[in-house]
C-alpha cells in the first residue's frame, strides 16, 4: 500500500482510497486536504485563502508559526491562493502518519480562523485610564 493508502487507512478514512493513488483529496471539516505521494515524501497541501491582498497580513503570522509547527504557508500562483503545506516521510509509521495530519489538520484550522478573523485597528480600542 502506498503512503496516501496508508494514512487514509490510520485516520480512518471511510471513503475508499485507489490503491495506486499518488494524489487524492480528503474532504475534511468542510475543506479539502490534498495529499501527494512524491515517493519519498508524502505532502499534504490546503487552500487557505484565495485574497492576495491578505497576503502581508498572513505572512507576519508565519514567522512566529514556523517555531510552533512545520507547515509552511507560500502563495501559490498557478492556482492564485494561499496554500500551507507540510510534508513527512513516506516511511513514517502508522502511528507518525496519524499524528501528521491531526496536527496539519489543526493548523489548517489556526491559519483558516486567521482568514476569518477582521483585522482589529487600533483606534478602536476604547481609551483606558489607569487610576489608583
Amino acid at each position: 500500500m502506498n503512503a496516501v493508502g496508508r494514512l487514509a487507512s490510520v485516520i480512518g478514512y471511510p471513503q475508499e482510497v485507489p490503491a495506486d493513488a499518488v494524489d487524492f483529496t480528503f474532504k475534511v471539516d468542510g475543506g479539502e486536504i490534498r495529499a501527494l505521494d512524491l515517493e519519498k515524501r508524502l505532502v499534504l497541501l490546503r487552500e487557505i485563502s484565495r485574497e492576495e491582498d491578505e497576503l502581508p497580513r498572513l505572512a507576519s503570522y508565519s514567522v512566529g508559526r514556523v517555531l510552533r509547527e512545520n507547515a509552511i504557508l507560500y502563495w501559490d500562483e498557478r492556482i492564485g491562493a494561499a496554500v500551507l503545506s507540510q510534508e513527512i516521510p513516506a516511511s513514517a509509521t502508522a502511528h507518525e502518519l496519524k499524528v501528521f495530519f491531526e496536527t496539519f489538520a489543526d493548523s489548517c484550522d489556526w491559519w483558516l480562523a486567521r482568514t476569518a478573523a477582521e483585522p482589529v485597528d487600533s483606534a478602536s480600542f476604547p481609551e483606558m485610564v489607569i487610576r489608583p
